[in-house]
């Protein structure tokens, strides 16, 4: 009886501790055996392997959430286009910021043909979204270089820091944006818009001058707002760039030929 009962609980301890790396803790978990890293940098490599051309084309999204099926028809639309570079996630992969969410969003898009590059979204910094997304994607700030432009990538999500002054970075976007050898125009890509109301109000104007460093910012590119816009507020003839929420089933193209930049929105 005793040797009987020994087996069991043995066997029901075993069949406990083998099954513990499928399970998730909590909702809350912040990586498990399966979780992908450093995706940006992967992808940033990849896309430097890649030959350029005379055009730079590339897609400019944002929104997924918990839009799986809009996602996965976003990547098989985008897969038939010709000659796209790369594509730019321009916040919120998830809605909750979970593990589990950005796990999901990540198998969706490696089967892009193409390198993707992710941003920060107000959504991807809920609970501990912040850890999460600095796991898979990696840093919040970031920048490169491709075919002889810059795109410094950053956190715009001022509301998540209580408009405390300290998002985004200025000091290390004035950085980035110095002119620099053999860089023909720059990017600048984040979540939300300066003249968003989550966009820290007193950074706003500071945000736009920052911009300018460069002589040759070619265009600011958000999402956001679950529409799409092309504006150009402060009259100092940098567009500001909004793509549609992937929920709503529609993205922007974007091309620079001979220096001269062309968004189109697509729907699908």
């Amino acid at each position: 009886m005793w040797r009987s009962v020994s087996f069991n609980m043995v066997a029901a301890i075993a069949l406990l501790f083998s099954a513990c790396d499928n399970m998730e803790y909590s909702p809350n978990q912040k990586f498990d055996k399966d979780t992908p890293s450093n995706l940006n940098a992967a992808n940033i490599e990849r896309l430097l392997d890649t030959p350029p051309d005379d055009t730079l084309r590339f897609i400019l999204s944002g929104d997924t959430q918990r839009g799986y099926s809009e996602t996965a028809d976003f990547v098989e639309k985008v897969n038939r286009m010709p000659e796209i570079d790369f594509v730019l996630l321009a916040g919120d992969i998830s809605d909750f910021g979970l593990l589990q969410e950005m796990e999901w969003m990540a198998e969706i898009y490696a089967q892009l043909e193409m390198p993707y590059i992710a941003v920060v979204g107000n959504h991807d910094l809920a609970a501990n979204g912040d850890e999460v997304f600095k796991r898979v994607f990696g840093d919040l700030n970031f920048s490169f270089v491709y075919d002889g432009y810059k795109f410094v990538c950053l956190n715009t999500n001022s509301r998540e820091a209580n408009f405390n002054g300290t998002i985004p970075d200025l000091t290390w976007l004035n950085a980035q944006m110095q002119p620099q050898p053999g860089i023909s125009g720059y990017f600048a890509v984040s979540h939300v818009s300066p003249f968003s109301i989550d966009f820290d109000k007193k950074l706003e104007i500071p945000f736009v001058y920052a911009l300018q460093q460069s002589g040759n910012c070619l265009a600011s590119l958000h999402a956001h707002d679950h529409s799409s816009g092309q504006y150009s507020p402060y009259g100092n003839g940098i567009p500001f760039i909004v793509a549609n929420a992937i929920l709503n089933r529609e993205f922007t193209l974007i091309e620079v030929i001979n220096g001269e930049l062309e968004a189109t929105e697509i729907q699908y």
